[in-house]
């Protein structure tokens, strides 16, 4: 990489970092978010698929439920080590060591802020606790992580005593939390460098996004030396969350050449749990895991990814388990149009594909969005393809609902057959789902891999829309899209969109 060369000799780079993931504690501290016992046993199997060095899987003296939880992962038999929260109290280590732990991650805030409001004790009588309660944890026989909470307000020369004392105590390694996200990248770099001099342990950082710091903290505490990461899928936590595990892993291995054990191709997945069981949804612009970040509708980056994906892609999506996306709208070129248009099977010649482009143009400029779905639409009317000649479509679709639950008629023309089938669920949008797929089942085998619906109603004109990724007969994942003013027939219509796409791929293929 060019800029590599100026910054040659400015890092103390370790060979390699691990990965200690918080989505399970810090991360459920999310405002709303509660997660069951099954629940966190689901994702802490997805993090250690993912390659999560350490897993913090909860604060179990918060709840009875909360010690199931952990207890339960710690049965699991998973190759990541396992970790509770404590604060520096006896019983809080007694209950997070018997659920089975290996680690035991223990806190004490040492900032004058938190020791006067909060605790209510000398610097003195901090010091004492923290030795006392690393002591006690350590003849528990596990690791030990000390935390010093509120680390980046303390006076630093204080902050190193409490770090110096539980080293001294014994703790296995030490933590420099920023709680309130509160540090810039050079004050981490200090604190770090000063902890490893001072302890001789390794150190970790967990860092906080309230200004938007938090990965360029976290990396910047790596640049110092740190060996230990703190970080949550999808950056979820408390107030503006914390350091986010994606982007922190991709950069350590894309930009300073760091190693982890994240299996990089488990990142989307984990993400999409993560986010479907926290009901925390992902930002369409957030880094590595958002709808976006491998989308392009530009011409311009369109014309030069279809020519070398490195013009407008620092990393192939598939490295993070994605796939790239082309989208149509006002800043499409016509390289992009014709891409899209032979994704559906239409190879038009260039002045019906203008004419294409020029539509799509037309709706962007009135603040509309072009989805699969209508782009084909466009382009069949501009072709003169007729409407019945499509391989699979929608004839009809009768909803009725009450406060019980909603009934779902279904009709769909799949090759020459008519099918049909009926459903009913807890809402309109369950019981289309459940319909379409009850009548697709005698045609073909589809898996619906995930779905996802965004609405948004900043006016009275609702909009709505839809994506889906799914297999057919075992085909490769597809990603079908729709957009409308109804959620159950955007649905429908964005499965059958994919399903469409998976035909014409078998198809060429010779399998159909």
């Amino acid at each position: 990489m060019a800029w590599r060369n100026l910054l040659s000799g400015e890092y103390n780079l370790p060979e390699r970092v691990s990965i200690f993931d918080t989505t399970l504690r810090d991360g459920e501290q999310t405002p709303g978010v509660a997660l069951t016992p099954e629940e966190k046993v689901e994702i802490a199997i997805q993090l250690d698929k993912l390659g999560v060095d350490i897993i913090e899987a909860g604060f179990p003296i918060t709840s009875k439920g909360e010690q199931k939880a952990v207890s339960d992962i710690c049965k699991l038999g998973l190759s990541a080590k396992i970790c509770a929260l404590a604060r520096c109290e006896k019983n809080d280590i007694d209950v997070a060591v018997d659920t089975g732990v290996d680690w035991v991650h223990v806190f004490l805030a040492t900032s004058d802020i938190h020791l006067k409001y909060k605790l209510r004790m000398t610097r003195e009588q901090a010091l004492t606790k923290i030795a006392e309660a690393v002591e006690y944890a350590k003849s528990r026989g596990v690791v030990v992580h000390y935390s010093a909470e509120d680390a980046t307000r303390t006076e630093h020369d204080f902050l190193m005593k409490a770090l110096k004392v539980a080293a001294d105590a014994g703790a296995d390694s030490i933590d420099i939390p920023d709680t309130v996200g509160f540090a810039i990248p050079m004050v981490i770099r200090k604190i770090v460098s000063s902890a490893k001099a001072v302890t001789g342990k390794p150190i970790a950082v967990h860092c906080h996004d309230d200004m938007g710091l938090a990965v360029a903290n976290s990396l910047s505490a790596v640049e110092a030396g740190a060996e230990i990461i703190h970080a949550t899928v999808n950056g979820i936590g408390e107030r503006a969350g914390n350091a986010s595990l994606e982007e922190i892993v991709v950069a350590l291995h894309t930009l300073y050449g760091v190693k982890t054990n994240i299996n990089l191709q488990e990142i989307y997945k984990t993400s999409k749990l993560v986010a479907k069981l926290t009901g925390v949804w992902i930002p369409k612009n957030k880094a590595i895991v958002g709808e976006n970040a491998f989308a392009h509708e530009s011409g311009i980056h369109v014309h030069g990814v279809l020519g070398s994906p490195e013009t407008y892609e620092p990393i192939m999506p598939e490295t993070v388990g994605r796939k790239r996306k082309i989208v149509a709208g006002k800043h499409s070129g016509i390289h992009g149009i014709d891409f899209m248009l032979k994704e559906y099977g239409l190879d038009m010649d260039r002045a019906k594909a203008k004419e294409v482009l020029e539509r799509v143009k037309t709706l962007g400029d009135m603040g509309m969005r072009v989805s699969d779905t209508k782009l084909k639409a466009i382009a069949e009317e501009i072709a003169g393809k007729p409407r019945d000649d499509r391989l699979i479509s929608l004839k009809g679709l009768d909803i009725t609902s009450n406060m019980n639950g909603a009934m779902a008629r279904i009709s769909l023309k799949i090759g020459d057959d008519i099918v049909m089938a009926e459903s009913f669920d807890k809402s309109p949008v369950a019981a289309s789902l459940s319909a379409l797929l009850n009548a697709l089942s005698s045609k073909m085998n589809v898996k619906l891999i995930d779905f996802k619906i965004d609405a948004t109603s900043y006016s009275p004109d609702l909009t709505c829309e839809a994506e889906v990724v799914l297999t057919v007969n075992d085909s490769q994942e597809l990603v079908g899209e729709a957009v409308g003013h109804d959620p159950a027939f955007v649905v429908v219509n964005a499965i059958i969109s994919g399903i469409e796409k998976a035909m014409l791929h078998a198809a060429g293929e010779g399998m159909v």
